[in-house]
């Protein structure tokens, strides 16, 4: 396959899927900010057997979620009112006439993923994700290693600054493969490996897994990689998000969201991040003085206030609750937070999380 008939099938392959692309994205992926890669990646390893969840062909939820029932089906009419007078910490990230305001929301219920991998032969289900915000897809290969495939739209580079290239083939045109550790110079640190390969016009990929898979095997799998198409579901809906914050993690437990400032990754660090727990919300799950009620519409939610950030918890349906973890530098206004709160829905394909 050329070049060209490559673009081809890359261009099919987004067009069948643009009304779940977000806005304004470009042919060849939904997000251009750079980014590092760390963090999660032994959490999302345990959703691999459940993946098909996030991918076209479906799959069941663990627990019921009849119709999608979120915080938002009894949204109140107007901004919810504030019951405790500390609702923020000390210390804000804003100033006075700076407060973050709320906007309609750009979150995509998918994220598309514009090629195709193996499947059947003890290949594992592909999960779908925004990652540190690229697409990325995760798979399990026969024996059990996973690997991370994303997607740039220029050469990302080195993984790591002392990270040790060396040259490669995949479908006879050039590659480069190379070994590194997430903290460079450090024996203690986890070892990788990737594979970084120029597939078409303006389109990078890179596999990542870990060093002790045979670089034959690597190859192979990246000449199986083809142009098609792959989305998954987002586990949450959002009516509303703060105005020019980024949103940098579509994964199955969890979306975040980056204020301006903070570069995009894999962590939750100085972020709002948004989780689905297990417990059903009666009770608060930080209990201490920082934690008061607080009312959205009808509902009775939770929410904490320390000088470290704030922590919103809001009963749904399924005997759940819904999560906001909000870092130093991503504290809302409460009653910005409370509208935000009430305009997320939870989907079928949103999965605990477990921290």
């Amino acid at each position: 396959m050329n070049d060209e008939e490559v673009e081809d099938r890359l261009r099919d392959a987004l067009r069948q899927f643009a009304g779940d692309a977000p806005p304004g994205a470009t042919m060849l992926t939904t997000v251009t900010t750079e980014s590092a890669r760390r963090g999660r990646r032994a959490r999302l390893a345990t959703f691999a057997s459940g993946a098909a969840a996030l991918v076209a062909i479906g799959g069941a939820l663990p627990f019921a979620l009849p119709g999608g029932l979120a915080v938002d089906q009894q949204r109140p009419a107007a901004a919810p009112t504030p019951s405790v007078s500390r609702s923020t910490p000390a210390a804000v990230p804003w100033s006075a006439g700076t407060e973050p305001t709320l906007v309609r929301s750009t979150v995509p219920p998918t994220v598309v993923f514009p090629f195709s991998v193996p499947t059947g032969d003890g290949y594992g289900e592909p999960l779908v994700m925004l990652s540190a915000a690229r697409p990325t897809a995760m798979q399990t290969l026969p024996g059990g290693t996973t690997v991370y495939l994303t997607l740039y739209d220029q050469d990302p580079g080195r993984p790591a600054a002392q990270a040790q290239g060396s040259p490669a083939k995949v479908h006879g045109q050039a590659a480069t493969l190379y070994r590194w550790s997430w903290a460079d110079g450090s024996p203690d640190v986890e070892q990788r490996q990737s594979l970084i390969w120029h597939p078409a016009d303006r389109t990078w990929l890179r596999v990542d897994t870990n060093p002790d898979l045979d670089p034959k095997q690597l190859t192979a799998y990246a000449e199986a990689v083809r142009p098609g198409g792959l989305k998954g579901q987002a586990p949450f809906t959002f009516d509303l998000m703060p105005a020019g914050w980024t949103v940098d993690n579509i994964q199955p437990a969890v979306v975040t969201f980056a204020p301006p400032g903070v570069q995009p990754d894999e962590s939750y660090v100085d972020k709002i991040a948004v989780m689905l727990d297990e417990s059903p919300g009666v009770e608060p799950k930080l209990a201490g003085p920082e934690t008061v009620e607080v009312r959205l519409g009808e509902l009775k939610a939770w929410l904490t206030v320390t000088d470290e950030g704030q922590f919103l918890q809001v009963p749904v349906a399924g005997d759940r609750s819904l999560l906001l973890q909000i870092g130093p530098k991503a504290v809302l206004p409460q009653d910005v937070l409370l509208r935000f709160a009430a305009g997320i829905g939870v989907t079928e394909a949103a999965r605990v999380s477990h921290g």
